[in-house]
């Protein structure tokens, strides 16, 4: 039976999953609150959705740029996961939601691993499907934190660059790279993924394009072109209707074009 993408969840006018907002859901799971302050997470009902479409209990499912660590749902699922962080303190809020996981359901026991370091240095690993969401050149090159920001009418976004600060403190952070050392790097990454799945084993990257210079930038295109070059061929492509954090409301409020749609690409290591 060949199975369907979120099946349970509305699609808008341009088929777009529609999914839901996850506060209330992270809250109930072992996640520590912490980790609701961080403004790059991936949504755990999408999350859970790419895990449903392409494993199978027992599967080893790993995340080269894990963050917050939503891929530790996947324990729940039966699924054995590998997470690697650079960040000390993403590591760290890992750990306890680790902790926490084992807590909640002691058959996870075993089944997580967390390795704190550059995925570049501890790639490959051997895997069933890889999925994660990579992070943006020159995002996280924060030098310090603004007491006040002019583009926002609280302290919101002041919050966002404290957080940004502090769980960006790694030189090795490829969110700090320029565009071309970024692109260098992602290469690079892209080639260890391949590396590291079995034969049949797919690579899930959910990208949002980018708006600069009042321009769209197809991200997903470089990305295309990059995995193909690799040896990955199409396994599928979605798109959910993200409208984004608050960053994005903010421009959005402020008549500056906006991109509310995510890509969610999947390829695949040849059999």
């Amino acid at each position: 039976m060949v199975k369907q993408f979120a099946p349970e969840f509305p699609r808008n006018e341009h088929g777009w999953v529609k999914f839901p907002s996850d506060v209330g859901f992270r809250k109930e799971l072992f996640f520590p609150e912490e980790v609701g302050k961080h403004p790059a997470k991936l949504n755990l009902h999408l999350q859970l959705a790419m895990i449903d479409y392409v494993s199978e209990p027992g599967q080893v499912l790993l995340d080269p740029t894990s963050g917050t660590g939503s891929l530790l749902v996947g324990a729940l699922k039966g699924r054995r996961v590998v997470l690697l962080e650079i960040e000390e303190g993403y590591h760290k809020l890992q750990q306890q939601a680790m902790h926490n996981l084992h807590e909640v359901d002691p058959t996870t026991q075993g089944m997580v691993t967390l390795i704190h370091g550059d995925c570049r240095f501890v790639l490959p690993i051997t895997c069933n499907h890889i999925m994660f969401s990579p992070p943006y050149a020159g995002a996280m090159n924060i030098k310090k934190v603004r007491t006040k920001r002019e583009d926002a009418p609280d302290d919101f976004l002041v919050e966002m660059d404290v957080q940004m600060f502090e769980y960006s403190k790694n030189q090795r952070n490829l969110s700090k790279l320029s565009t071309f050392l970024y692109n260098k790097a992602m290469e690079k990454i892209y080639k260890l993924c391949f590396e590291s799945l079995r034969p049949g084993g797919t690579l899930t990257i959910v990208i949002k394009d980018r708006i600069e210079g009042g321009e769209r930038l197809y991200l997903s295109k470089w990305v295309t072109k990059v995995c193909h070059r690799i040896g990955f061929e199409d396994y599928a492509w979605f798109k959910w209707e993200c409208m984004g954090n608050a960053f994005t409301k903010i421009a959005r409020s402020q008549g500056k074009e906006t991109v509310d749609d995510e890509d969610i690409i999947i390829y695949r290591r040849p059999i």
